[in-house]
Order: C-alpha cells, then sequence, then structure tokens
C-alpha cells in the first residue's frame, strides 16, 4: 500500500488530445469537481478494469473465469477464497497504440457461513499514445464491500482510492504541453444501492486530497496547486463537492456530469 501511496493514480477518460492548460493563473474547479466526483464512481462501477459494485458480491466475471476453485452459492464454501492475478492487453487503433495492464486481489469476506462482502486490492494502468498525445490513467483501489441486506443490493464501502491522468500534447515527439491530476479519495460509510442496475451512492462521504501539475508551452516552470475536499452523497446520483482552496461547492448529476455551482 506505501508504494501504492507513491506512485497510484486515475482519470475520467483517454482522449485523443491532452487537455491543454491555457491560463496558468487559474483552473476550472467546475470541470475539475465533474472529474473528481465521476471518476470514483466509475472506477467502483469497473470502468477501468477491475471489480464492478453492479455485479454484486462476486469477482469479475471477466477475471473469475480465468481461474479454477469455487463459484457463489456453491457447495465449497468461499469465505476467504482470494483471487490475486496480473493481466496486459496491448490493441492498436488507426495511429493509436493502448494498452491496459494491472495487479488484481480480490477475497471474500463472510459474517457467517455465506459470502456476505469482498476486500479489493488492485491497481491498473490504461494508456493511449499517438503522434500528436500520451495520455496515461492509473488507479489504486484498496476496500471493503459489505452486503447490509440480504439481497445483496445495498452495500458498504470503506478505504481508499488513488488515481492519476495524465495527459501531455507533443510536437515531433516532445511533450509541449501537459496537464496531470492526482487525487487521492478516503471512502467513510458509502451506501451504496445497486437494485436499479446503476450504483447509487446514497449516504457517506469521500475526503479529498488532490494536486494539479499543469505547464504550457513558453511556460518557465511547472504550476502546481493543491487543494483539499469533501465528496458528500445525498442519494439519487446527485453529490455535494466542496474544495477548500478555493472555498467553492458544487452539486455534480453522476449520471449526466452536470455542475452546479452552489
Amino acid at each position: 500500500m506505501l508504494l501504492l501511496l507513491a506512485v497510484v493514480y486515475c482519470y475520467t477518460s483517454c482522449k485523443k488530445s491532452a487537455i491543454k492548460p491555457v491560463d496558468k493563473n487559474n483552473i476550472d474547479y467546475a470541470a475539475l469537481s465533474k472529474q473528481i466526483a465521476l471518476n470514483l464512481v466509475q472506477s467502483i462501477s469497473g470502468k477501468y478494469g477491475g471489480t464492478d459494485i453492479n455485479e454484486g458480491i462476486k469477482a469479475p466475471s471477466h477475471i473469475a473465469s480465468n481461474h479454477s476453485g469455487p463459484v457463489l452459492f456453491s457447495v465449497n464454501p468461499l469465505c476467504g477464497y482470494t483471487i490475486d492475478t496480473t493481466y496486459n492487453t496491448i490493441a492498436t487503433a488507426g495511429d493509436t497504440a493502448k494498452t491496459f495492464f494491472g495487479n488484481f486481489k480480490f477475497v471474500y469476506t463472510c459474517s457467517t457461513s455465506t459470502p456476505d462482502g469482498y476486500m479489493v486490492h488492485d491497481s491498473l494502468i490504461n494508456t493511449e499514445k499517438g503522434s500528436l498525445f500520451n495520455n496515461k490513467f492509473t488507479t489504486a483501489q484498496d476496500y471493503t464491500v459489505k452486503a447490509l441486506d440480504q439481497t445483496y443490493k445495498l452495500v458498504s464501502m470503506d478505504g481508499h482510492l488513488f488515481s492519476l491522468v495524465e495527459t501531455a500534447v507533443l510536437t515531433g515527439g516532445n511533450t509541449v504541453s501537459h496537464n496531470n491530476t492526482y487525487i487521492g479519495y478516503k471512502l467513510q460509510g458509502l451506501k451504496v444501492d445497486v437494485s436499479g442496475g446503476a450504483a447509487d451512492i446514497i449516504s457517506g462521504t469521500a475526503l479529498l486530497n488532490v494536486t494539479i501539475d499543469r505547464q504550457d508551452k513558453g511556460w518557465p516552470d511547472s504550476i502546481i496547486t493543491t487543494t483539499l475536499g469533501t465528496l458528500e452523497y445525498l442519494g439519487n446520483h446527485m453529490a455535494k463537492l466542496t474544495l477548500t482552496p478555493p472555498n467553492k461547492s458544487y452539486l455534480v448529476n453522476l449520471l449526466t456530469g452536470e455542475v452546479t455551482a452552489i
């Protein structure tokens, strides 16, 4: 975990061109709030690989299928059953090279003799590189999930998630601008309703630690900005995000990405 804290990263989506910083004196905090809020939901929903909270109390099918052993509700006990693996995928689309690789550890947990939760510890890296851009998204997750009812449709979640988005613009193979965003999340008492098919975090908070490293062509040095914040989950796929500094608050719709200053 200490190693992950040193190298861990996360991002919202891989794009063909980096988000180029324009004004070194200003940050679009509304856009940053959207990125922070959506990253967490997308990460726990398996968008970047790994575990999907919407699948209930079970290991990801695309990973579990590669391992022999018991399955949920089988006659073999799952309590403590562990999947520990690595994977690496490379693909090319046009002039874009994409890679996806990582380490994944998943452990079933039980309150009695029946699996009712799991622990996840993984690090996942996505890269996308072309002649004009070089983007990298890394996320590390270390959290526990526990069922709060017998249907497994309401679960609790506690732990940490760390992320980094690195976007760079290239000219002649050299980086002329970059925009890197580091986000640390501390999950506290999240309750997640998955009965509707899309995870809805109905309560709980995530404490935030954010660092932004930007440099544009012509800037003599990188501009480093740090901020702390809180994500408060309101239910109905809504969250309130507060950043201090700059002492700004936003409502974020976690389905549409719409951001409203408050």
